[in-house]
Formats: C-alpha cells, structure tokens, sequence
C-alpha cells in the first residue's frame, strides 16, 4: 500500500495543478492566519479584561490549531503541488501526516468539548462547568496527548519513494503490520470524526431543544440561542469539510489491488476543502458574534489611535488634544519665559492684596472715637 496526499499521482499535471491551486491554497493559508490571530487576539483581551470563560478559552484553543494547520501544514501542501515532488526530507516526510492529523483531532475533540460545555451552561445558567484553570489545562494537555498518539501509525509507515522520476512521500506498510494497519484504517476514523461528531450533535440538540422549553416559561437567566447555533454551525462545518478527506481517505486503503485508486482531482478538492476550515471559524464568528464585533471594533480603533511613537492622536478626542497642547506649551517653554510666568503670577496674587489695604484706608474716616488725639478738637472753656 502506498498512499500520497503530498502528490497527485497522474504522469502529467497541467497549469491548474501546478499554479491555481497553489495560488487558491496561498489565499487560503493567508486568510487563515489573519483571521485565527483576530480572533486569538480579541479573546484574550477579553481574558485580560475579566472576562474569563472556559468557553473562551476552548474557542482560543481550536483557533490555535487551526493557526498551526495554517502555518505549519498548508505550506508544506503548497509547495509540492507547485514543484509536484517533494522537497522536504525524510524527517519531514514521516512527520507531516502524523502531525495534520494530530491538530485535526485536537480540533475534533476540542469541538466535542466546546459541545459539552454549552450544553451544561444551558441546562444549569448562568454557571459555567465547575472547571478551574488546573481542570482546564489537563483537559487539554491530555486531548493533545490523545490526539498525538492517536495518529502515531502514519508516523512510523511514512517513507519517501520514488515514482516515475519523482520523489513522493507516501506509505509503505510491511507484509507483517497489514493485519493492524486495517483495523487501524477502520478504528482510526471511529475514534477521531465519528464519535465527536455524533457526540456534539447530541449535546446541541440536546441545548436546543432545553431552550425551546424555556421559551415557553420566561426565565430571565435564559441562555442566547444564536450563541448555541453559532456554535453548532462551527462543530458542523468542520465535520462536512473533514469529510470528502475521509472519503479519500476509506477509498484509497480499502480499494484492493484490482480497484482504481481515488482520482487526483478528488483528492485535490478535498485537500483544498480540508484546508478552508481553517478560515471558517473567524468568518462564523465575525457575521454572527456581536461581542466580536464589538472586540474587533474596539482593536481596530486602539490600532488607530497609536502612531508609531506611542502617543495618542489629539484628534481622537478633545480632552486629549487639549492635553497635549498644554504638554507641548511646557516642553517648548524656556526657563527664563517661566521664571517670568511665575513672578507674573505672583505679582498678580499681591497686588490685588494691596489694593484692597489702600482702598480700605480710603474709605476709612476717622470718627471722633477713634481719634488719636482729642484734646486738640475740644473746646476751650
């Protein structure tokens, strides 16, 4: 058996092939990469602000993978559909697989939790899991040990060969480890794509339905529904845009020795469609989330408001221009002018002092009782 996803099998390719498509998957790795770092971004503002949530911090966690699937995975993919060989080495070769299939299942499993977790916050608001940070980070170390491991057969039978002129890294699996890598090929799929798939879908309806029965009795700690739809339309996307990969990925280990393996345009659509899940999420979030909106807004204005030096503009505020005026008066001011400023003020704290002194003296008139010396006003007898 010798499988390649790293490149189509066919003797000749056309421009499509080797320009469009790696073109379309550019776009693609750009887009998500933008996207998964806005959305990084402004959740963990909102962590920073007090807002911390286990939901936030799943939700952060799948953007992760999907920034490293842009990263690290989709370049990989683009270059061998541009050079159609592989370029990499061996070390590459056996991990590149094994590691795209390692964060697809940490998404999967990241997704089933995001599920879990919405479901109990609808049934019990306005409480969240009764999970701490401890909690949190051992459920997620141990889903990445899980989805690690999970894989590890396409890291041990992935190997470089050569096909008509051309280096393909692909899978060669000895006679005596056929047996385990078909049960493999059947219980792998199982376990990463059925069951968190299926296990999301009961928690969502689940959620939905405990909804609309709250619907019915107003409650004023009622759960928004789009936010569970939103999220639901996330866990369901990634499961229709993983599964044209499994299909190729069933045909191509399934088919025997007198079957025709899967087309290359089959696998090239599904490789394009597996990709463009990474740019799903953002999207999702961005037409349906007023919160990240409203994050994405308030970034978009801090980034505006910030030149290169550091110092707000003073036209975003007139408080603020006014304080920067004033600051700029004091740092052009030379010392001599603000020597002068100050016996100025001064002067005008102490002339108005006697001023007062000699306007009293003025309207003083001195009345016989105080006069200092009487015998000179009295008569003579």
């Amino acid at each position: 058996m010798n499988v390649s996803r790293w490149s189509l099998e066919e003797p000749t390719v056309g421009p499509l092939v080797t320009v469009v498509l790696p073109s379309l998957l550019t776009l693609v790795c750009l887009a998500a990469v933008v996207g998964n770092l806005l959305l990084i971004t402004i959740l963990l503002q909102d962590c920073r602000k007090g807002r911390w949530s286990v939901m936030n911090c799943l939700v952060v966690h799948v953007g992760g993978a999907d920034l490293l699937l842009a990263l690290l995975c989709l370049p990989l993919q683009i270059a061998t559909y541009a050079q159609q060989s592989w370029l990499f080495g061996g070390v590459l070769c056996k991990m590149a697989e094994w590691f795209l299939h390692s964060c697809l299942a940490a998404k999967s499993f990241t997704l089933a939790a995001i599920a879990y977790v919405r479901c109990q916050h609808v049934l019990t608001p306005p409480r969240l899991l009764p999970c701490g940070c401890g909690q949190l980070a051992a459920l997620l170390l141990s889903s990445w040990a899980g989805s690690l491991l999970l894989p590890l057969p396409l890291l041990l039978y992935a190997q470089l060969s050569v096909d008509r002129g051309t280096i393909t890294c692909g899978f060669r699996v000895p006679d005596d480890a056929s047996s385990f890598m078909d049960a493999f090929s059947k219980l792998y799929p199982l376990l990463a794509y059925v069951l968190p798939m299926v296990f999301s879908f009961c928690c969502y309806i689940r959620a939905l339905r405990r909804r609309e029965r709250r619907i019915r009795m107003p409650d004023p700690r009622a759960v928004s529904r789009r936010t569970t739809s939103m999220l639901m339309s996330v866990s369901l996307a990634f499961d229709a845009m993983w599964l044209p990969e499994w299909i190729v990925w069933i045909w191509s280990r399934h088919s025997g020795s007198g079957l025709l393996q899967p087309p290359s345009a089959l696998m090239a659509v599904a490789h394009m469609i597996l990709f463009l899940n990474c740019t799903i999420n953002p999207a999702v979030f961005l037409a349906v989330s007023d919160e990240f909106r409203e994050g994405l807004k308030n970034l978009w204005t801090a980034c505006r408001q910030c030149d290169g030096s550091g110092v707000s503009r003073a036209e975003n505020g007139s408080d603020m221009g006014t304080n920067t005026v004033q600051s700029l008066q004091d740092l052009h001011s030379t010392p001599a002018l603000r020597a002068s400023q100050d016996s100025k003020t001064k002067d005008e704290k102490i002339l108005p002092d006697v001023e007062h002194f000699w306007q009293d003296r003025r309207n003083t008139t001195a009345g016989e009782e105080n006069d200092p010396m009487p015998w000179e006003h009295q008569e003579k007898p």
